[in-house]
């Protein structure tokens, strides 16, 4: 028995698909899927899974940022042995870094479906305010959020934030939503467009895709970039290339195909 579940968190960081494109990031038992029971299930990795292969260096410095915070902030308690304090520091950073990302994710998608109450997390809409004046401004119709979606030919899976028309842009496009804290202006990162790429294979045809960054430190209108073709088909080579490392060292191939550029 597997159980769909889109909405909880891995604490590994890993999410699990199954063939039909249903999150299954836990099993019955509650506890995380593990690739011994991702192999038995025939489960897909999750993008972001495959994307871990690639080394993210501005990501974990600002991790290690973090946490050096976190431990000038709660410095050891008494009696207190250095790995138990090295551990609480790690959940300490985890639980910041992933709430406040979490949150302003989870506001933008009720507010998506029409049912956002400000009541509910009152802090956060100053942030959600940014992004409701970019959707105003930009959004002609929500076509669908949160789509969990599953290639079988290459074997992952994800969640997309959204599908929707966009004033100036023919078709369905693809948007995504990223937390970032940064100075004078954003860093559209390379690893966006390995994500969005990914995530337009499954769509035929294939939709274009925009990013938004919103400012983690401050209430700040949102800043987008429309990815080009030309970026997000060096995008998917470079996802392929991760996805393949992903298979070879886990010595997994789910459904035991690996496919081609063509299909999806």
């Amino acid at each position: 028995m597997i159980i769909p579940e889109p909405k909880r968190i891995a604490p590994t960081g890993q999410h699990w698909y199954t063939m039909s494109g249903e999150a299954c990031h836990f099993q019955p038992n509650g506890k995380p899927t593990t690739l011994t029971e991702a192999r038995v299930q025939n489960l897909v990795p999750s993008v972001s899974g495959v994307l871990g292969m690639i080394e993210k260096p501005h990501l974990t410095i600002w991790k290690c940022d973090q946490m050096i915070r976190k431990a000038m902030y709660n410095p050891r308690i008494n009696e207190e042995s250095e790995q138990a304090y090295i551990d609480r520091i790690h959940v300490l950073s985890k639980r910041d870094i992933l709430d406040f990302g979490n949150r302003v994710h989870h506001a933008i998608e009720q507010f998506n479906l029409g049912k956002f109450d400000e009541s509910k997390d009152p802090e956060i809409w100053p942030w959600l305010e940014t992004y409701v004046r970019w959707s105003q401004n930009n959004l002609i119709r929500v076509i669908d959020v949160e789509k969990t979606m599953t290639s079988k030919r290459w074997g992952f899976g994800g969640t997309i934030d959204l599908i929707a028309e966009v004033r100036g842009i023919r078709g369905p496009v693809i948007v995504d939503y990223k937390t970032q804290s940064y100075r004078k202006k954003p860093h559209f990162r390379d690893e966006y467009a390995y994500q969005l790429a990914a995530y337009r294979k499954t769509m035929r045809p294939n939709p274009m895709c925009i990013s938004l960054v919103i400012k983690r430190d401050e209430p700040m209108p949102v800043v987008e970039k429309i990815w080009s073709s030309a970026e997000l088909r060096r995008g998917w080579r470079v996802f392929a290339a991760a996805n393949k490392l992903w298979q070879e060292t886990r010595k997994y191939v789910p459904n035991g195909k690996s496919g081609d550029e063509s299909g999806s």
